[in-house]
């Protein structure tokens, strides 16, 4: 998923030239943003999220432009750079949680002194979890003129009145020096307390001493009830969706709609997006998105059916994302095919296009060793073989994962000769057909196919290079 940057967070120096509006649309647009970094929202939603006076919005995005928080892509949309992705075996405290504080009323009417504090807080410990520093580092004064902490409070009044005010809207909690009770927004003549904490009694604070020893530590956490589990912002809600904006919008597009899926079926579409992105990087998420585009432009009616049933994810990759990286695939043999016959008179042929073309089609081929279908595994293995049979050979000879793919093939046709005594063609034939993969299948129910020697002829013609025999 997509998260916060912790260390973008952490950067105050770069906070502290933004605007109040900017800081909180940071975590509004992390909220929707996409695994390839990409906002999928336009300004009428940021409008609706009533975070800031409509006409303030442009500014407030310029001003994330400007430090490269965020930038225009080619294709038009706007971009994160203060976005980062979560995995299962990253365990460094390198994101922040998107929680449902970021979207409340209270957060949105934060000032920008109030919205510092409150992401330096979250950035300095795990959310819930206490930062104790003296409170006189919490300001401007002749003690730490050289070294303060967070120089964005200029005096003790103007810091503990924003302290309060972040405690009594329920966002901090503190707990002085060594006392084991936490204050909170409940807890009575909070002001008073803290005043008699930091030594400061009606107009006068005692002097300050420059002996760290003598300072008075304060330890501050965001409240715990902002940070539970509960309270993380999933990407599934239909206020987020940060993954599936891009499927809600096309699907919208065709008079189709994501509101009635339960959480369930919506899972099942992120998993294989994110796999994809794990596979092919910014690549997969092209690819996927084309495939959704084209599913919508060609069999939209069958959106419902499919996303009741459990299907939609499946039906996205298997048909409408497989075969553009078997493409893909295509493209990087035809390049190589094509600088061998303008540039190559030597045996071995090892040119540079083809090393590259092996790096490349790696990721490619264990996806679909992976993921595909035998049908799928069947008709390409038999494609390059009649396209591209010298490069292709010369793949499966010098690199490992090609040729585990071709053994896989291999194991096919072996198991269908063995199982249902079928030739390779025959193979071939069923694998056009789509029949590999029914998990029943008998040699009887082959047979009933009256038409098959007929058909057997014609589909075989589907790859030109095969010479057929009776």
């Amino acid at each position: 998923m997509t998260m916060l940057s912790r260390e973008m967070l952490k950067q105050q120096r770069i906070l502290k030239s933004l605007s109040s509006v900017s800081l909180r649309l940071i975590p509004f647009l992390a909220a929707n943003t996409d695994l390839d970094k990409r906002i999928n929202i336009m300004l009428e939603h940021i409008k609706a999220a009533n975070i800031m006076t409509p006409r303030l919005i442009k500014e407030a995005l310029g001003k994330l432009e400007k430090i490269e928080w965020i930038y225009r892509g080619k294709d038009g949309y706007l971009y994160s750079n203060f976005n980062t992705i979560s995995t299962a075996d990253n365990h460094n405290f390198h994101y922040i949680n998107l929680y449902k504080f970021f979207q409340s009323d209270e957060f949105k009417k934060l000032y920008k002194r109030q919205l510092q504090f409150l992401f330096y807080i979250l950035s300095a410990k795990l959310p819930g979890h206490e930062h104790s520093l003296a409170i006189e580092h919490l300001y401007q004064n002749r003690t730490n003129a050289k070294d303060v902490k967070l120089d964005f409070f200029i005096s003790f009044e103007d810091m503990i009145s924003n302290l309060l005010d972040l405690i009594n809207k329920g966002f901090f909690e503190v707990r002085l020096a060594a006392s084991k009770e936490i204050l909170n927004k409940n807890t009575k003549n909070l002001k008073e307390r803290l005043y008699t904490f930091a030594e400061k009694t009606g107009k006068r604070k005692k002097r300050m001493s420059q002996n760290e020893v003598k300072h008075h530590i304060i330890h501050i956490r965001i409240a715990k009830d902002l940070v539970s589990k509960d309270q993380i912002c999933d990407i599934y809600d239909m206020t987020r969706l940060a993954t599936l904006q891009d499927l809600k919008c096309i699907a919208k597009d065709f008079g189709c709609s994501l509101d009635s899926f339960d959480v369930k079926a919506l899972e099942k579409v992120h998993m294989v997006k994110a796999k994809i992105y794990r596979e092919f990087g910014d690549v997969g998420i092209q690819l996927y998105r084309e495939g959704l585009k084209d599913f919508f432009k060609n069999r939209s009616h069958a959106f419902q059916n499919l996303m009741e049933n459990g299907d939609f994810a499946n039906t996205i990759k298997n048909f409408y994302v497989i075969p553009r990286i078997e493409q893909r695939l295509k493209s990087l043999f035809e390049q190589v095919k094509n600088d061998y016959f303008t540039k190559v008179d030597t045996f071995p042929y090892e040119s540079l296009n083809f090393k590259h073309a092996i790096k490349d089609s790696k990721p490619f081929i264990s996806y679909i060793m992976e993921e595909s279908y035998n049908d799928n595994l069947i008709i390409l293995d038999r494609e390059l073989e009649a396209a591209y049979s010298f490069i292709y050979n010369q793949f499966t000879q010098v690199d490992k994962t090609w040729y585990e793919f071709k053994e896989k093939a291999e194991k096919i046709y072996k198991d269908e000769a063995e199982a249902h005594g079928n030739d390779r063609n025959k193979v071939f034939y069923l694998a056009i057909q789509r029949q590999l993969n029914q998990k029943e299948r008998t040699i009887s129910e082959i047979k009933r196919d009256s038409n098959y020697k007929r058909e057997r002829r014609e589909k075989l013609l589907y790859n030109p290079y095969v010479a057929i025999t009776e």
